[in-house]
């Protein structure tokens, strides 16, 4: 009898062939659904959910999504290798903005000339088109993603539960419909929250204009403003009461030069008295003080901008140049009437929509909003409640949420996006809200769930022809991916997967904390009484090899899918591995190098222990210590409920905690913590203060 041992239908051999097997193993993940989550335990200490970021279907992907997204896969894999099951889906936003001007700019066109559901339609097929190429390039780079649980932030499911998320909120009273001043873009023509904007450098002239007396103790005064186009808004000037220079003025009236009309002086302790000459003029509108005087000193409002950024019949011979063209025009007008005093060259900060980067202006509309301000110490404690990694990241979510001036605007006056499912009494203008059931509407083209209005008995009504801001909508990924619905039979919002919420892991970027973190926690603590989230994992942001921010314009974008056809999946991996959490960071091609070089000795130590090993061999009558263990590491059954050491897993953004119950939005000082692990699974979603 031979003791030979038998050949082997295959050897490793050669050198490492990335383009030989990334495909094939690629290939039989996604055709083995390797991934996919199988949802198989009640006992929601089985199930690590990662609730992933949904990218902007605004373009291609850009290095931050590979970078990003296999940061999230080394958490998704790790707890698939410790703890069996794992959550891990994929999402596209794809409406709002964003994909309103990716459709503009593809088919060069502009919204306003087309019907909105033919405009609709359009950016379906321009997004779908960028939907599949992200799918491809994602699938490529070996994220193990589960496909079978994807969504748009645009399909009729998602759309009724942003539905319903608005009718929960409006019946809570937090929600209101009100005409005020909000920020606007002249660009987008359209209202959006403070979270949208951001600020850049503007060169600029900070301008002396003289204001003459019509009544007072003086001929004239003096104010300083970078913005000259808005003398024909002016209702107002401010002084302030406890300074010297001005303690005249108060009672006075000034005429506006140029405009001729006249307005009040008042005293106001909002004035700056280290800024400028210490009086102000306040205008209709130029900034959030504007505001604050127009609403507390009961000012007239005088709109001498349109919503496209035009000066409007308010401003005479102006009316029709835009804000540019307006103030060089009245900056000229100025010196030659002899009220320019003085003009100097500056560089400061303007506020801008982060979307397009066009100044911001105020406007008097009619918008609804979410209440957040009342709430500021209480979503700040929310934000405590998560464990942060790095925890430095903590501080840029209190600076935000201490920082908030606003409720949250969340209409938008644009075309594409979820419609709000209100219709308004034509005679009294009671708001009517859809039926839960009947989710989701659009009022453009439903009828009313009434007959009559339950006010004052009308028959005729006003569809509400806005969208939802499109964080209204993406901040509910942790409800959309475990399915939070309202149940029509027990009357109560409930989980499809309650085992899955809270969400043990967010994974995204620094620049959004404000923007998608934040609203997730509100809108998540709101309908459910507590926070989305056991971790959060901050990302930064990927840097040119000059450490300096990606930019078309200055030439040094890296293209993504020129570094996966020049380099190997995992090198790109590897690459990821090499940074730490939260830092922005270059890149480098020198990583790449390093990351090819680490497979090929990967290689070449898989090739030796083949060539080394038996081909079948026999199991071992008694294992060794250390094969016992490995033994048991590798099994289910066997695996610890602690790390190796008997410590607590308690010490990564991978490690998980869970809580069971029931979410019927308590208070947190008072919500039921349950026990630990349920006999069944729970049917409503779980309020889980989770034990550590």
């Amino acid at each position: 009898m031979s003791t030979q041992e038998p050949e082997r239908e295959e050897r490793i051999e050669g050198t490492y062939d990335p383009d030989a097997v990334e495909p094939k193993w690629q290939d039989r993940w996604l055709d083995a659904e390797t991934y996919a989550y199988r949802g198989e335990s009640d006992d929601p200490n089985t199930a690590y959910s990662i609730d992933t970021p949904p990218p902007t279907v605004s373009g291609s992907l850009h290095m931050g999504h590979l970078y990003g997204s296999t940061l999230q896969d080394f958490a998704a894999r790790y707890h698939r290798m410790a703890d069996g099951d794992a959550f891990f889906p994929f999402g596209y936003d794809d409406n709002g903005i964003a994909s309103e001007r990716l459709t503009e700019r593809e088919l060069d066109i502009r919204h306003g000339n087309y019907e909105r559901r033919e405009f609709q339609q359009l950016c379906r097929e321009v997004c779908e088109e960028y939907e599949a190429d992200f799918t491809a390039e994602m699938q490529e780079l070996a994220v193990s993603v589960d496909w079978s649980n994807t969504y748009k932030t645009i399909e009729p499911r998602v759309q009724r539960l942003s539905q319903l998320s608005f009718i929960d909120l409006y019946e809570q009273g937090r929600e209101y419909r009100e005409r005020a001043p909000a920020i606007w873009c002249p660009d987008c023509e359209t209202a959006i929250s403070q979270v949208e904007t951001e600020d850049a450098e503007r060169s600029a002239h900070f301008n002396d204009i003289r204001f003459d007396l019509a009544n007072g103790s003086r001929e004239s005064v003096t104010i300083s403003t970078t913005r000259p186009e808005l003398l024909p808004a002016c209702v107002a000037m401010f002084v302030h009461p406890d300074d010297e220079r001005t303690n005249d003025l108060p009672g006075s009236t000034a005429r506006v030069p140029l405009f001729g009309h006249e307005v009040p002086v008042y005293e106001d302790e909002r004035v700056d008295r280290e800024k400028g000459t210490g009086i102000v003029m306040c205008c209709t509108f130029g900034d959030q003080t504007d505001i604050e005087w127009y609403q507390a000193h009961d000012l007239d409002l005088r709109v001498a901008i349109d919503e496209s950024g035009t000066l409007t019949e308010t401003a005479g011979e102006y009316a029709g140049l835009s804000t540019h063209e307006a103030r060089e025009a009245i900056i000229e007008d100025l010196d030659d009437a002899g009220h320019l005093e003085s003009r100097e060259a500056i560089a400061h900060d303007v506020q801008v929509h982060e979307r397009c980067e066009t100044d911001i202006e105020f406007r008097v509309t009619e918008q609804w909003y979410v209440e957040l301000l009342d709430k500021t110490e209480e979503y700040l404690e929310a934000g405590r409640e998560m464990e942060w990694y790095p925890e430095k990241m903590f501080t840029r979510y209190q600076h935000w949420v201490e920082g908030l001036e606003w409720d949250w605007c969340i209409s938008r006056q644009r075309d594409s996006g979820i419609p709000f499912p209100v219709w308004y009494c034509a005679d009294c203008g009671e708001t009517i809200l859809a039926k839960k059931a009947n989710l989701p509407v659009d009022p453009l083209s439903d009828e009313p769930p009434v007959d009559a209005c339950p006010d004052c008995g009308a028959g005729e009504f006003t569809p509400e022809g806005d969208v939802f801001d499109t964080w209204a909508t993406s901040s509910l990924t942790p409800l959309i991916n475990a399915g939070w619905n309202w149940n029509e039979a027990t009357g109560e919002f409930a989980f499809d997967n309650p085992e899955l919420y809270q969400f043990d892991l967010r994974p995204q970027g620094h620049d959004i904390i404000s923007f998608w973190l934040f609203h997730t926690v509100v809108k998540c603590y709101e309908h459910t009484g507590e926070v989305p989230f056991d971790s959060v994992l901050i990302n930064g942001h990927v840097l040119d090899e000059n450490r300096e921010k990606m930019s078309k314009s200055k030439g040094n974008v890296v293209e993504p899918r020129a570094v996966m056809d020049e380099s190997p999946v995992d090198a790109i991996r590897y690459w990821a591995a090499s940074s730490s959490v939260g830092d922005d960071f270059p890149f480098k091609h020198n990583a790449m190098k390093q990351g090819e070089k680490l497979l090929q000795k990967l290689w070449n130590a898989s090739k030796l222990v083949d060539s080394l090993a038996p081909a079948d061999p026999a199991e071992p009558d008694e294992f060794a210590a250390i094969d016992e263990w490995l033994t048991r590491r590798r099994t289910r059954s066997g695996r610890p409920t602690s790390g190796s050491c008997g410590c607590s897993r308690r010490s990564s953004p991978t490690s998980r905690r869970r809580f069971t119950g029931r979410c019927t939005r308590t208070p947190r000082s008072t919500a039921p913590t349950g026990p630990s692990r349920p006999a069944t699974r729970p049917t409503a979603p779980p309020a889980r203060r989770r034990s550590k």
